[in-house]
């Protein structure tokens, strides 16, 4: 399948003042930045926020305190975002398994998120390339293929042709849901091998653009069509 990239197949919407505001605190600073960056504009009610990583500082106790900076603010500087109530404004974090299952960093991401309205943690194990793995793939990866390669991400861009696309594949948001939660598996509080829970993150995101991506979606194949 061919895909068009995200701005020939939709217009983008203004935000209303109104909009639900749906912060991200990523990892990194590019993939997942990029990956929620697509749905920006598909819908006037969302406004989706990704922020990426403070000078590198990844792991999920930092982003917690990035968070608590940009929120609160301390005594040198002002808060840069506001959370409204009225509104019901959402707090995500999106976190790997593989390089953070050590010094009960995600756990204490998790008990801080626990004890405030509206913020919520998910994690993919072990990173965040398995949710561009499920855009195509409804079965789970067999671990001796994904032995085979350096690393997880290294198998996903072999797994997909010519690699995620994050200009064009989020389209495919309604299929990744669907994969990720049938393959969906927890012990101890946490995604076992191959599971990722983003797809509760998606379905936040796709409950306000799921019209505006079906239209995407059908301008997509009759434009390929032609």
């Amino acid at each position: 399948m061919r895909y068009l990239t995200r701005n020939k197949v939709y217009k983008k919407l203004d935000v209303v003042k109104e909009a639900k505001k749906v912060y991200i605190f990523c990892e990194g600073s590019d993939t997942e930045i990029n990956y929620f960056k697509y749905f920006q504009g598909f819908s006037s009610n969302i406004d989706i926020i990704p922020i990426p990583n403070n000078n590198g500082q990844s792991d999920p106790t930092k982003l917690k305190d990035n968070a608590e900076l940009l929120f609160a603010g301390n005594k040198s500087t002002r808060p840069i975002y506001i959370i409204s109530e009225e509104y019901k404004d959402e707090v995500w974090f999106v976190i790997d398994t593989d390089r953070w299952n050590e010094g009960n960093k995600i756990n204490i991401l998790k008990d801080f998120c626990k004890h405030k309205e509206r913020w919520f943690v998910v994690q993919s194990n072990p990173c965040f390339e398995l949710w561009h793995y499920y855009h195509i793939y409804s079965e789970k990866p067999i671990l001796v293929e994904t032995l085979s390669f350096d690393s997880f991400k290294a198998y996903v861009n072999n797994k997909i042709k010519g690699g995620f696309d994050n200009r064009s594949m989020p389209i495919e948001l309604e299929s990744a849901i669907k994969n990720a939660s049938d393959n969906f598996e927890v012990e101890n509080e946490q995604p076992m091998l191959y599971s990722t829970e983003v797809h509760i993150l998606g379905e936040i995101i796709l409950s306000f653009v799921k019209n505006q991506l079906d239209k995407a979606k059908q301008m997509t194949f009759l434009t390929i069509a032609l």
